[in-house]
C-alpha cells in the first residue's frame, strides 16, 4: 500500500509519517501493520471502531421503508453518495442532524433519507399534442439514456423530447437515474424510433 499517515512510533517516541503495509478490518475492529518512514520500524496498531444506530428511510416508487443500520461514528456521509444497505444500493438524498445538511459525521446524524438505485427508475413523461398534455410513466434501467434527438414510441404514440429536467437543471441528454421529469411533444410516426412500450408502467 502507498497510504501514509501520522502515528506514534515506539522507537522514535513521536508522531511521524508511517506507511500502511497491511490493513485488516471487521465491523467493530481495525488492525493495521505500519512501517515508520523515519526509522523503518514495523509495528501493529489496533483500533476498536465505535458504531452508531442510524435511522434510514429508503424510497421506492413513492413508498418508503424505515431501517436502522449501524455505521462507524467517525465516518462521513454526504448527499448524493451511494451506499449499500443490506445488499441494496441506495443514493443519499437528505441528511438530518439538528437540521438538514449536505454532509455530516455519523455521530451527528439522526436520520438519513435515500432512494433505491437497485431497482428500475420510474421516469414521468409529459407529452403535449399541441392542445392537451398527458402523462405516462416508464420503468427503465437506471443507466438508460434519453436524448432530444431520438424519436420514442409508447404504444401508438410517437414523440420527441423537448426538455429533460433534473435536480441540477435542464438538459438535452441524460441517464434515467438523474431525471426528475421529461417534457415531450407528439410527432408523426417514424420508421426509426426507440420503443419504450415494454417499459410502460401505470405505477
Amino acid at each position: 500500500m502507498d497510504e501514509e499517515i501520522l502515528f506514534e512510533c515506539p522507537v522514535c517516541s513521536e508522531a511521524v509519517p508511517h506507511e500502511i503495509i497491511k490493513k485488516r478490518e471487521s465491523k467493530k475492529h481495525l488492525k493495521l501493520t505500519v512501517r515508520c518512514l523515519n526509522c523503518g520500524h514495523t509495528h501493529n496498531i489496533e483500533k476498536t471502531v465505535k458504531l452508531k444506530d442510524v435511522k434510514i428511510i429508503i424510497s421506492r416508487y413513492g413508498e418508503s421503508e424505515k431501517k436502522v443500520v449501524q455505521f462507524p461514528t467517525d465516518e462521513i456521509l454526504e448527499v448524493g453518495e451511494v451506499i449499500n444497505i443490506q445488499g441494496e444500493d441506495v443514493e443519499i438524498t437528505s441528511i438530518e442532524t439538528t437540521k438538514r445538511v449536505s454532509s455530516s459525521k455519523i455521530q451527528d446524524i439522526e436520520t438519513l433519507w435515500a432512494k433505491s438505485i437497485s431497482i428500475p427508475k420510474k421516469v414521468g413523461i409529459s407529452i403535449n399534442d399541441g392542445k392537451t398534455t398527458h402523462s405516462v410513466n416508464v420503468l427503465v434501467p437506471q443507466d438508460y439514456v434519453f436524448d432530444n434527438e431520438s424519436i420514442y414510441r409508447i404504444g401508438n404514440a410517437f414523440f420527441r423530447i423537448k426538455m429533460i429536467k433534473t435536480e441540477k437543471g435542464t438538459f438535452k441528454r441524460e441517464i434515467a437515474g438523474k431525471i426528475k421529469r421529461i417534457y415531450a411533444e407528439n410527432v408523426k410516426p417514424f420508421k426509426k424510433y426507440k420503443d419504450l412500450s415494454e417499459y410502460y408502467s401505470n405505477l
